[in-house]
């Protein structure tokens, strides 16, 4: 008998992609620029808690990474580089680690050495709040705590937005 007589396709592709839909993290829709930024409270690596809470004063450049990836990797450069230009005139960069097992978020920071603090996302409950579904994604929040912008991908792909897009925050 031909097994592909009797092979249904579409119920198949249906039932395929009803199982397959279980097997993801619900994410909340992209944050839209100009809402506030969502509050939030992230034990950093190094001890101590970073928080998100208004009024805001400084401006903030919160990236999403995973040390999995190769453009959190390629991106981490031009971040402290940002955080060299920019860090002591009221921006504040963080570092949020998602979709990586804990040890290897915290081997990461401490390979790369970053000049701001670095915490992680143990529940994603950041990253939903976020609209954060992929590293890296990088949110821009002015002063007042509204979302200014969001970059989603490779940071080293935009390097002098990047550069433009912080700068605009102060």
């Amino acid at each position: 008998m031909n097994w592909t007589r009797c092979f249904n396709r579409p119920a198949f592709i249906a039932l395929l992609a009803l199982l397959l839909s279980g097997c993801f993290d619900e994410v909340a829709a992209p944050l839209q620029v100009g809402v506030k930024a969502p509050p939030f409270v992230l034990e950093l690596i190094a001890g101590g808690q970073a928080t998100m809470k208004a009024p805001h004063g400084n401006g903030h450049v919160i990236t999403f990474m995973s040390s999995w990836c190769p453009c959190s990797n390629e991106s981490i450069p031009l971040i402290k580089d940002a955080h060299q230009r920019y860090g002591e005139r009221d921006i504040t960069f963080l570092l949020v680690g998602i979709q990586d097992p804990e040890s290897k978020f915290e081997a990461f920071v401490e390979k790369w050495q970053l000049p701001f603090p670095a915490g992680y996302d143990a529940d994603n409950k950041i990253a939903r709040a976020y609209g954060v579904s992929a590293p890296p994604t990088t949110i821009f929040v002015d002063r007042q705590g509204l979302v200014k912008r969001v970059f989603y991908g490779n940071i080293k792909d935009k390097e002098g937005e990047f550069l433009e897009w912080t700068n605009e925050l102060l």
